[in-house]
């Protein structure tokens, strides 16, 4: 096929790949091409790291293919036979599987040959940031093995791959620095950390709270408050989600203010093609001056207006009675209230809430 412009459609496929590594929404017509390509039906693309998998993109007709693979019994298990073979390379399934496995194996038997699917071929492609990306394309199972001239026409595509790789990790590095050094220049420490906790980079400011964290193997950030550590493991594990604690309280040292951690989640970057970075953590002191802070709590804890007057109201030292005497509200309905506060700041009881917010909040 030629292109308007003169070029083939190889050459238009190989522009894509390039143009999909700086901006990721146009994987899907990239893959759809790569099937073509392939002679198959849909194809995607996967990060994968420590036996843990990543789903970045997929051609329209694979992704209820690329939601099930990995959740099906011997998903896992077709990714490491491609991993073992080692090759610079693509690889059929024919080549890791015999034909009776085929036959029999679960996935084969009971998902992917009934679907019209079973005619896999992959690469598997390691990139600075530690994970392997595994690119792959399922055809008709019945249609047989791949043939050498596909073979061919996938291997002189991979260089091409292997190159928009580098190019993504570098760039996806360089957005985080950058959210960083800018949250510097505001006078908030910060650092940009993967979903599995490891330390991307770090802010001066981020850097001297030492007495805060730490790091533990492969780099991974440690609170020394464990309880909050916990938390944050929790809620890095939920990133993706929205759900989990985004603001975590943490107990300081002696004669130390108040500390808070923000879990910032970054929404683009987490379907980013090999960005490692999956959440930024700023850093905040409580000031030792009071100041009218509700506006602060709702940013912060991302409090409803109501809520934020609750809080403070509980840093001054009222309790729920007082709170619902002076506002002509049943006492349920602020202990409701007060719930709702208590999780999002992370606390579980009052007096914690309390001390969390006692700088934070002015006396009301």
């Amino acid at each position: 096929m030629i292109r308007s412009d003169g070029g083939s459609a190889h050459e238009d496929l190989v522009d894509g790949i390039y143009e999909a590594a700086v901006l990721p929404e146009f994987w899907p017509q990239v893959l759809r091409g790569f099937a073509e390509v392939a002679e198959c039906r849909a194809a995607a693309l996967v990060a994968t790291r420590a036996g843990s998998f990543k789903w970045i993109g997929c051609s329209p007709l694979a992704e209820e293919l690329a939601r099930q693979h990995y959740s099906f019994p011997g998903g896992a298990d077709r990714s490491r036979r491609l991993m073992a073979m080692n090759r610079a390379g693509f690889v059929g399934d024919h080549e890791v599987y015999t034909e009776t496995e085929m036959l029999t194996e679960p996935l084969y038997a009971e998902y992917l040959i009934p679907t019209g699917f079973g005619r896999g071929i992959a690469t598997a492609i390691n990139v600075p940031t530690g994970d392997t990306i595994i690119l792959s394309a399922e055809g008709d199972y019945r249609l047989g093995p791949f043939t050498p001239a596909i073979f061919q026409s996938l291997d002189g595509l991979r260089p091409h791959l292997a190159r928009s790789a580098l190019v993504a990790a570098r760039l996806a590095f360089e957005r985080a620095r950058t959210a960083v050094e800018t949250l510097s220049g505001l006078g908030l420490a910060a650092c940009a950390v993967s979903r599995a906790g490891t330390v991307v980079v770090a802010n001066t400011e981020f850097e001297a709270a030492k007495a805060l964290w730490t790091t533990r193997g492969r780099n991974r950030i440690a609170l020394t408050d464990r309880r909050a550590d916990e938390m944050l493991g929790e809620a890095l594990g939920l990133i993706a989600t929205g759900l989990g604690v985004r603001s975590l309280p943490l107990v300081p040292e002696e004669d130390a203010p108040p500390a808070v951690l923000h879990v910032v989640p970054i929404r683009r970057a987490a379907h980013d093609l090999f960005g490692q970075a999956a959440a930024i953590l700023v850093l905040t002191t409580a000031s030792t001056v009071p100041t009218e802070a509700t506006p602060l709590l709702q940013a912060l804890f991302d409090l409803s207006p109501v809520e934020a007057v609750v809080a403070a109201r509980v840093a001054a030292g009222q309790t729920a009675e007082q709170i619902a005497r002076a506002d002509g509200k049943s006492v349920e309905t602020v202990r409701n209230q007060l719930k709702s506060v208590l999780g999002k700041t992370g606390c579980r009881r009052q007096v914690d809430l309390a001390r969390l917010l006692a700088q934070l909040a002015p006396a009301r």
